[in-house]
């Protein structure tokens, strides 16, 4: 294959997943509109965010499972299409109950697509570049949170979430074509059994990463969901404002993806521990620096760094580990995320239904996060022991 044709396969996965990832993280911006247009609380919108990760949780290793006998192409294209026409529902929702249906069928999925990306990304690079790769589709996820989430929640709150969800509809149908266009037909991949496929989570490193992925992303979204109304009530951001701090959100993230992809290369694990502890940090000191609106924009922008660099590393670990299956333990990993995500959101309304200060939640992030740093060297530790047994 050549870098021109490799190029491309990238750019169509890249904004494919920009779509998506658009489509997940913008509902954390119009949160608050969403509430008043439809009459619900704010931890009653929550349940959005919280539907659509247990959708992805739930129901992405079934899509993965039924789907494994198609070809790569194809199922790309066929997933993109469905995840349109629901987004199509969402743009047309007048009510709660709409448009978490429309949310949870857009969520089914997510798992499969991002996890048959990544492994493609993988498959068509040079050996030495296979983390780099897979850090560039995922830089598509953590563009959609510098320009998708900013662009999306400006939109949602100037002209409606309908428009947001709108275009976000547009988008699918682009990324749609070039799949089409730039995803070759003859991509291999091996059709394995069920009972084969499962075996792979015997491994206990594979069980380990899944375990780190719960924890140390569950954090994350215990402060990010409620992120703008955060701002808005105690640094006392305005909507417009507001826009500008997720934008600078995105770009540490994008930063961080980018970053953790040349780490991916190389010292995974390492690089992982030190990740997830500074995430902890910051999530500890966000709890206080959410109140001012320097110190806050400064934080968020830690904030999208160190959260957004675990997830090449640890999708990059997933297929090293599972060699026998990475397709499958790639699409239960990106449910272990949004289990994570679901976790996170129900704990941080759990926080703040308990009659905490919202600005708790993110010491609740951090408790979370530091769970899955401990679950991260011990990752590390069961390694070495068995690299050393096998060199015996």
């Amino acid at each position: 294959m050549t870098k021109a044709n490799h190029k491309w396969i990238l750019i169509a996965l890249f904004i494919s997943v920009f779509t998506i990832g658009t489509s997940e993280y913008v509902i954390m911006g119009i949160l608050p509109v969403i509430a008043i247009d439809l009459s619900i609380t704010i931890p009653t919108a929550g349940l959005l965010v919280t539907g659509y990760a247990l959708g992805v949780a739930i129901g992405s290793p079934l899509v993965t499972v039924l789907t494994s006998q198609y070809s790569r192409k194809k199922l790309l294209v066929g997933l993109m299409l469905f995840f349109t026409f629901s987004n199509v529902m969402a743009a047309l929702s007048i009510s709660f109950g709409f448009l978490i249906t429309a949310r949870i069928l857009s969520s089914l999925i997510h798992g499969t697509f991002f996890a048959v990306a990544t492994v493609i990304a993988s498959q068509t690079a040079a050996k030495d570049k296979q983390g780099s790769a897979i850090a560039t589709v995922a830089a598509g996820l953590t563009l959609a949170t510098v320009l998708g989430v900013p662009l999306g929640t400006f939109i949602g709150h100037a002209w409606g979430w309908q428009i947001t969800f709108g275009i976000v509809t547009a988008l699918g149908i682009l990324a749609s074509l070039l799949l089409t266009l730039h995803i070759p037909s003859n991509i291999p991949f091996q059709y394995q059994s069920l009972k084969s496929e499962l075996g792979t989570f015997k491994n206990p490193q594979v069980i380990l990463v899944l375990l780190v992925t719960i924890f140390g992303f569950g954090g994350v979204f215990a402060s990010y969901t409620y992120i703008a109304s955060q701002l808005e009530i105690f640094a006392g951001f305005s909507a417009e404002a507001i826009t500008m701090v997720l934008f600078i959100f995105g770009i540490g993230s994008f930063l961080g993806t980018i970053t953790a992809g040349k780490f991916a290369n190389r010292s995974l694990i390492p690089a992982l521990i030190i990740t997830l502890l500074l995430l902890t940090i910051v999530l500890t000191l966000f709890t206080w620096t959410v109140h001012d609106k320097i110190l806050a924009s400064v934080t968020v922008f830690i904030f999208g760094f160190t959260a957004f660099a675990t997830a090449p590393l640890l999708q990059t670990i997933i297929i090293q580990t599972a060699k026998e299956a990475p397709t499958l333990a790639a699409t239960v990993n990106i449910s272990a995320f949004n289990l994570a995500n679901a976790v996170g959101a129900y704990l941080g309304g759990a926080t703040i239904r308990a009659g905490f200060e919202m600005s708790s939640v993110n010491l609740t992030g951090a408790i979370i996060t530091m769970i899955g740093l401990g679950f991260s060297i011990f990752l590390l530790i069961h390694g070495r022991k068995l690299k050393k047994q096998q060199n015996k």
